[in-house]
């Protein structure tokens, strides 16, 4: 499955892939960024992306490995679990604690379109301000997925 995120974000923050949210957002990410459509998103910049690698004890180039060889989400999870299963068991604690960053997860979730219409007119200038800020992240520090 490729993944556009140049066409529509990627999976909400609060999906959950073995009770462990953002690995499927995650998924999304590194598929786009295996594809070449990861548009304005960051991957491997991203602060909280490296957090729940950090936390699975893998590398975003390890990660990228895995979820390019991988049919789907199901077989991620697999490829993980046989890895590390102390790492998934790390990232779904790291996953209940991912709800205290709010600031953060309401301004995700603005700038990717996931709040309703009433957001509208304050998504704009933050969807302005966030593509400006991964722009020039991604000229500082190179990443790439392979």
């Amino acid at each position: 499955m490729i993944v556009d995120l140049r066409a529509g974000p990627p999976r909400r923050w609060s999906e959950s892939l073995g009770q462990i949210r953002w690995l499927p957002r995650l998924i999304d990410k590194t598929r786009a960024a295996l594809a070449g459509t990861l548009g304005d998103y960051l991957y491997g910049q991203s602060p909280l992306d490296r957090s729940l690698l950090r936390t699975l004890g893998i590398s975003h180039r390890e990660f990228a490995r895995i979820v390019g060889g991988a049919p789907d989400d199901a077989d991620v999870l697999a490829a993980l679990q046989a890895r590390s299963p102390a790492g998934v068991r790390a990232a779904r604690a790291w996953s209940e604690r991912l709800t205290r960053r709010r600031i953060e997860l309401f301004l995700i979730d603005l700038d990717d379109g996931y709040l309703d219409g009433k957001w509208e007119p304050v998504r704009i200038p933050v969807h302005f301000a966030s593509s400006v800020v991964c722009k020039a992240i991604k000229r500082m520090w190179r990443f790439d997925a392979g």
